[in-house]
């Protein structure tokens, strides 16, 4: 997104409409949105590693007065690190990656509804 003064901006492919000097870019979006399943991505293997480690940790402590507490830390933290994960990218509906591209989806339908209600016929 970018603040502009114009009523709209020429990309060179698409016209994008701006309200007060904000713009919305589908590639924009599109863009982040492919950023955040990266992001996603490269979460994995750190995510599972924590894990494994964690719960290494509280195997190795089970006799101790700690090992239950460290096992159910590393059940909701795993947990924690996966939903986190899964929000921010992935093929989930809900997850930031998805919405930014409903977003981007909506954004030029729109566009092109508006645009063909001023078309002569």
């Amino acid at each position: 997104m970018t603040i502009s003064s114009a009523s709209s901006i020429d990309t060179g492919e698409r016209k994008i409409m701006t309200n007060d000097g904000i713009s919305v870019s589908p590639e924009e979006l599109r863009a982040a949105a492919g950023a955040a399943d990266a992001v996603s991505q490269d979460l994995q293997m750190p995510i599972a590693t924590a894990k494994r480690d964690i719960e290494a940790a509280g195997a190795a402590m089970k006799s101790w007065h700690i090992g239950p507490d460290m096992q159910r830390v590393a059940h909701d933290w795993g947990t924690a690190l996966d939903k986190l994960s899964k929000r921010i990218g992935g093929g989930d509906p809900d997850s930031a990656a998805s919405r930014l591209r409903r977003t981007a989806d909506g954004h030029e339908f729109n566009e092109d509804i508006t645009a063909q209600s001023f078309q002569v016929r």
